[in-house]
């Protein structure tokens, strides 16, 4: 596979998967500052938490200074100058999906565009400006629609295997986030007063794990939200299980004949999937719920980082090799330019 599909295929996802997490953000705390009542008059707390979980505390109040609900959700779901935004990720997705139209399957490439169709619409614009709710869930059931053809049209081989890569790294960055803006609330339950459970719950739904939740523990318990949402590998959104998934796919896109050989992605997933998985809660929250998710976030970046490095870049690490004298070809033969031109169409 040529490196520039597969940095395509890996980033559409990627792209996909960031839109999508944002909408449940978003869709979340647009919910939870309804359902607060009268605690709602300070908007601050509610959405500063927003801003601090993507990123954008710097960008937002350089050009908006106070923080405002309604303007922080046009900057994360519509603003055309934050690269952030639903609006600019469904568009790098989908730009990334033109650059390989002819490795993704035609329903994949339909879902991506009509999905970016619908977000730089009049309808889309005017949705978000009057119905927030509504312009969400038809982001996400965007993102279900994409997961779902991605599954069902798309062969076991490498390019799903790149697509997987996005997806799972994304998704553990994106819920250890989430997780994240919750980890300075207390850990008791109600009815001690600095309770909160409509935090709790929030956060739950944003990541669509109230109902799986609820099979596992029939209380609202904080320290059992966060071992479900950290630690609980059955569950498809839990950073354990997009580790283990980003593990997976690693180890069946790298061949490797033994353990001195090891890739640097398989081998920095592998720990990191070891260290995730063996860790109990009593050690987190010991350690420090935000230290470890900031650990856990600087172990992802270095691994996406390998991943470039390794099916990206690279050849162009790699020394310069003879061809000519590779393959036993007298220089000037007419044989010599025939191999430079299939070796260029194979780069």
């Amino acid at each position: 596979m040529l490196s520039r599909v597969a940095d395509s295929l890996y980033w559409a996802a990627r792209y996909m998967e960031r839109a999508d997490n944002l909408a449940r953000l978003l869709l979340s705390t647009h919910e939870l500052f309804l359902d607060a009542g009268a605690e709602s008059s300070d908007e601050a707390q509610f959405w500063s938490p927003v801003l601090m979980t993507t990123g954008d505390e710097k960008s937002y109040a350089a050009r908006h200074g106070e923080i405002e609900g309604h303007k922080v959700a046009e900057f994360l779901a519509l603003d055309q100058e934050n690269p952030n935004s639903i609006l600019n990720c469904i568009r790098a997705a989908r730009e990334n999906a033109r650059t390989i139209r002819d490795q993704i399957s035609d329903e994949v490439w339909g879902c991506i565009n009509d999905l970016r169709l619908f977000v730089d619409s009049a309808n889309g614009i005017s949705m978000h400006r009057h119905q927030q709710a509504t312009f969400y869930e038809r982001v996400l059931r965007g993102s279900y629609q994409f997961q779902g053809i991605v599954t069902s049209t798309t062969p076991r081989g490498k390019g799903w295997h790149f697509l997987r890569l996005g997806a799972c790294i994304e998704r553990a960055d994106a819920t250890s986030r989430l997780i994240d803006t919750c980890s300075t609330l207390s850990h008791e339950v109600p009815p001690h007063p600095d309770a909160q459970p409509m935090r709790w719950a929030a956060l739950l739904r944003s990541c669509s794990a109230w109902h799986a939740y609820q099979e596992y523990h029939n209380r609202l318990v904080p320290t059992k939200v966060l071992e479900y949402l950290l630690l609980e590998e059955s569950f498809p959104r839990s950073v354990a299980n997009s580790i283990a998934g980003l593990k997976k796919s690693l180890m069946s896109l790298c061949e490797y004949q033994s353990e001195d050989s090891m890739p640097e992605p398989v081998r920095l997933s592998g720990r990191l999937y070891a260290d995730v998985v063996y860790s109990t809660i009593g050690e987190i929250l010991e350690r420090g719920v935000h230290e470890f998710i900031d650990e856990l976030q600087g172990r992802l970046n270095e691994i996406g980082q390998t991943i470039f490095e390794t099916f990206v870049v690279y050849a162009d690490l790699l020394p310069p090799v003879d061809e000519t004298a590779r393959l036993g070809i007298q220089p000037g033969s007419w044989n010599t330019s025939k191999s430079g031109e299939s070796q260029t169409q194979h780069q």
